[in-house]
């Protein structure tokens, strides 16, 4: 049997074992080392997986992850969140939709404290419906919205998919935050423009809140600025070349920690207990990638990278229609899969190519990101309907979906004018120091 036959049995087999629920890090793990143990003999193999997981976990530039998921969790736990949710509907509540827009710019924010499109999935329904409910919100507009804004915790930065990217590409994950920044607010904007136009051709589906007096704006703007300043401050860390991205992920947690205890909505008990859940997050994070380590050993020694690579470049296609290609891979994977694990098996296969072909890799990996949200939201079986339809059990999944598909049709068309124009990604990398 060739090495070529045994990569693709082991990539068969870490499939099956995703789907049938064994954690993926396991999944990796188990399906790397049997083609390890074919490939090189056992003695070889369980070298190798003795050297593996201490060479990843004790990688400085891993720390960058545990770093900003205490942010995120210190942020989320103290409330902070909450903050600059209520910050964002007394400025934005009297515009056409104003609360499904207050979502929209509160799930970008969110975003960029939290970098996880599944939990800003299971929060902004919680955060944000029950004030759509009270002013008469169609939901098809209110929940519609909320899943559509959800996958902007991928893009806007920090996100955790773009920090694996970076590391399993060896792409400056400094670069990759910096180019995220303008399609996040790129789309984000796009998606509040939709709301507006489906409440201008809808008035039924959304009436407009009581005006809010100039003092209360001003005072839940005052709530919002530590955070708010605390985002600014991590990104011009990084953008300025002040610290390296860890340094900065130690800022926003240290800062976020400051900013809870502060004003006394976390005591030293409860930063301890974030702290041990945040530890336990970062553990799962970290067998992911010794996972993804051993399972790419096995399938780059089976040259299955390198025999797709040589493929299809020689491909009769332009290599727009390949990019194309493998865009559309990503998207039927990001229908059924979460965005983590899409990444992780995509990238041993799809990165030489775009590498062969010459393409940015800062730039792919901002149309990957994309691409898997557009999937997160793509009926029939895009994530975040299933899970925004989840925490409100009284609406049907169909109108969720109907009120998602509007937006879905917005972030295709974001994700051509990035295809065509990439500088709108590259442009703040490339004022980096």
């Amino acid at each position: 049997m060739t090495n070529l036959t045994i990569g693709l049995i082991c990539l068969a087999i870490m499939v099956a074992l995703m789907f049938l629920e064994v954690p993926l890090g396991f999944a990796f793990v188990i399906s790397g080392l049997i083609g390890l143990v074919w490939i090189l003999g056992p003695n070889m193999a369980f070298n190798y997986l003795k050297t593996v997981p201490y060479s990843t976990v004790a990688s400085y530039t891993y720390c960058v992850m545990p770093l900003f998921m205490l942010m995120s969790d210190i942020c989320t736990k103290g409330k902070l969140t909450t903050s600059a949710y209520n910050a964002a509907r007394q400025w934005f509540g009297r515009l056409p939709g104003g609360l499904a827009i207050t979502t929209t710019v509160a799930s970008g924010v969110f975003g960029a404290i939290c970098g996880s499109m599944t939990v800003t999935s299971l929060i902004m329904p919680e955060m944000a419906w029950p004030e759509m409910k009270k002013y008469h919100y169609a939901p098809e507009l209110g929940l519609g919205s909320i899943a559509a804004a959800s996958p902007l915790a991928i893009l806007i930065p920090p996100s955790t998919p773009l920090m694996v990217y970076g590391i399993l590409t060896g792409t400056s994950i400094g670069a990759l935050f910096m180019a995220g920044w303008i399609p996040g607010v790129m789309l984000l904007l796009m998606l509040s423009l939709m709301t507006i136009i489906l409440v201008k051709i809808h008035p039924d589906w959304a009436e407009k809140p009581d005006k809010t007096p100039m003092k209360d704006k001003i005072h839940a703007l005052l709530g919002a600025i530590p955070i708010l300043i605390l985002i600014i401050i991590v990104m011009v860390c990084i953008w300025g070349g002040i610290t390296t991205v860890t340094e900065a992920g130690g800022i926003g947690a240290a800062g976020a920690i400051i900013i809870c205890m502060a004003q006394r909505k976390l005591n030293v008990k409860g930063v301890l207990s974030t702290i041990k859940n945040t530890t336990r997050m970062a553990a799962g994070m970290f067998l992911l990638l010794v996972g993804v380590q051993i399972f790419n050993a096995c399938i780059t020694l089976s040259g299955l990278p390198s025999v797709m690579g040589n493929w299809v470049t020689n491909l009769p296609l332009s290599g727009s229609a390949i990019l194309w290609i493998i865009l559309l891979i990503y998207l039927v994977l990001g229908c059924f899969i979460d965005t983590m694990p899409v990444t992780t098996i995509c990238i041993p296969l799809f990165a030489p190519i775009v590498t062969a072909l010459g393409y940015n890799p800062i730039w792919f990996g901002i149309l990957t990101t994309m691409i898997s949200a557009i999937g997160a939201v793509s009926p029939p079986v895009g994530i975040c309907l299933f899970l925004v339809s989840s925490k409100v059990p009284d609406v049907g999944l169909n109108r969720v979906i109907r009120g998602a598909i509007p937006y879905l049709v917005v972030m295709l068309i974001a994700l051509v004018i990035l295809f065509y124009f990439p500088q709108i990604c590259l442009w703040l990398p490339s004022l980096m120091q």
